[in-house]
């Protein structure tokens, strides 16, 4: 049966206590932010003043988090590329390891983007009451003139099919839609919009598993597993180069873990996102880990010369 190695034990033990501490503290300190209302979704987190890890739209979120698994495979293929030829047996240049990028990508993707359709995040919030619905701005014009209050802007509810493949949607490209009430009623309101606005359905409420958390444990523990690894090759340049941007990404997807746990998602996301990622990472590790040592079957020896009676 494969072994489940000492470092991704203890990998595991640093991402779990990362994920129950800062929950623990978003809960005492009611830093968390419900991200499945959609009322709630785009407004400035309440405590991004306070803290720049409040924010999802600083650099680290727009250009790291955004793009993790990106980030996660081009330091990968960098490490592997990179290690000795003639390295140690089970170091990180081997199909086997090759073979686990593959398998942690294909429960990214599942999970994340695709599967056969919408990804399985999509289908968990659709399977438990999500909503599909389109963020309208508030209708540009001058209806104060005919004394008519714009309406605020607010999220209308449309047909679930327009959240299977999420994409921009506009009063030319889908007539149709907008010509159906609540989105016609809405319009109706105000003298248009801006047609510069980019509106996209996506889907709110529901059990919305923290996508954050979900992919920055499946990364950082298939980092850790390639990085210790690499350590037994040869210690080139390249090899060291490689290896200390593939151990700053990890503490870059650590602290964003932290930062996720404080200020984002409720326990429940957090901690299925979490459990998920671990699942997805066993299950594509497990058929490339070496098989436990098995202990030798003792050899019996039979004594075949004859017994001499004295």
């Amino acid at each position: 049966m494969p072994v489940f190695p000492r470092h991704n034990t203890a990998t595991l033990a640093i991402l779990t206590s990362i994920v129950v501490v800062g929950t623990v503290l978003s809960i005492k300190n009611e830093s968390w932010l419900d991200t499945s209302n959609p009322l709630l979704s785009h407004l400035p987190h309440p405590h991004q003043g306070k803290s720049y890890f409040a924010s999802k739209r600083t650099i680290l979120n727009r250009v790291f988090v955004k793009y993790a698994w990106a980030w996660t495979s081009a330091v990968f293929w960098a490490v592997w590329i990179g290690a000795d030829e003639n390295e140690a047996k089970g170091g990180v240049k081997t199909l086997d390891q090759a073979g686990k990028w593959l398998g942690t990508t294909l429960v990214w993707g599942g999970f994340a983007s695709w599967f056969f359709g919408p990804s399985l995040f999509s289908r968990i919030v659709a399977l438990t009451g999500g909503e599909c619905v389109v963020y309208m701005p508030a209708p540009q014009g001058a209806p104060q003139a005919a004394g008519i209050q714009p309406p605020p802007p607010h999220y209308i509810a449309i047909p679930a099919e327009f959240c299977t493949n999420p994409t921009i949607v506009t009063p030319e490209s889908h007539p149709a839609l907008f010509a159906h009430p609540p989105l016609a009623e809405y319009l109706a309101q105000g003298m248009g919009f801006d047609r510069a606005y980019k509106i996209v359905p996506k889907l709110t409420k529901g059990h919305d598993i923290s996508g954050h958390t979900f992919l920055l444990t499946l990364s950082t523990l298939f980092l850790v597993d390639a990085l210790v690894k690499a350590r037994k090759g040869k210690a080139t340049p390249v090899a060291l180069v490689t290896q200390l941007a593939g151990w700053a990404l990890v503490g870059l997807w650590a602290t964003m873990l932290w930062a996720t746990a404080v200020y984002f998602h409720t326990w429940q996301e957090k901690a299925s996102g979490f459990v998920l990622a671990i699942v997805g990472f066993v299950f594509s590790q497990y058929p490339f880990e070496p098989s436990a040592a098995r202990p030798p079957v003792p050899r019996i020896v039979v004594n075949e010369r004859p017994h001499t009676e004295w």
